[in-house]
């Protein structure tokens, strides 16, 4: 049983690595948009704005994603350390 809930931990693991990984590259898609809206000639404020809100909420999510990371790496190391 313990072999089998260290199995678990680490693809759960993986996983949430997966997502942050998604998720910081997600937030650098956005951040350049953002980055090209405030270099057009004429920005549009309206969509700097809503971007700029994107970038919050990535940045958010992303924050989330690496407590669920350190979260999952604690757990593995909990359940797998002392296993053969």
């Amino acid at each position: 049983m313990p072999q089998e809930q260290c199995q678990a931990a680490k693809a759960k693991l993986e996983q949430a690595k997966q997502r942050r990984k998604r998720l910081q590259r997600d937030l650098t898609e956005d951040e350049a948009k953002l980055a090209h809206l405030k270099a057009e000639p004429h920005p549009d404020a309206a969509a700097i704005e809503a971007q700029e809100r994107m970038v919050e909420i990535d940045r958010r999510v992303l924050g989330a994603a690496e407590v669920e990371v350190t979260g999952f790496e604690e757990l593995v190391h909990a359940l797998c350390d002392d296993l053969p």
